[in-house]
């Protein structure tokens, strides 16, 4: 299911890089106001034939369960939403993460 909505998007756009400021207690748990230049690669976004924003990052950990990936990566995911939102002046609709090892995806938001 989750390969023919990619298959069906009227656009894909793979390993797309970024960067961006983030107020850095929004990442650690502090106080400063101080932003921090954040920057990355996205692994997939696509638009769906809703003409929505669909976001997904691969992840190869060996887990138990998708509750593992979610914890050790929601933050990340949250960090990548904002900068495709303001790259993009879009909101992103749904975001995932496919783990390879599980080899299923697990919506995050």
């Amino acid at each position: 299911d989750f390969m023919s909505k990619v298959r069906n998007a009227k656009e894909i756009y793979k390993e797309q890089p970024f960067y961006t400021y983030i107020s850095t207690k929004e990442i650690y748990d502090t106080e400063s106001d101080e932003n921090t230049l954040v920057q990355g690669i996205i692994d997939l976004y696509y638009i769906d034939e809703n003409n929505d924003c669909i976001l997904v990052d691969y992840k190869t950990d060996y887990v138990q369960n998708e509750t593992e990936l979610i914890e050790k990566y929601k933050v990340q995911l949250e960090i990548y939403k904002k900068a495709l939102e303001d790259a993009l002046k879009t909101k992103i609709k749904e975001c995932y993460i496919y783990s390879i090892y599980l080899n299923k995806e697990i919506k995050i938001f």
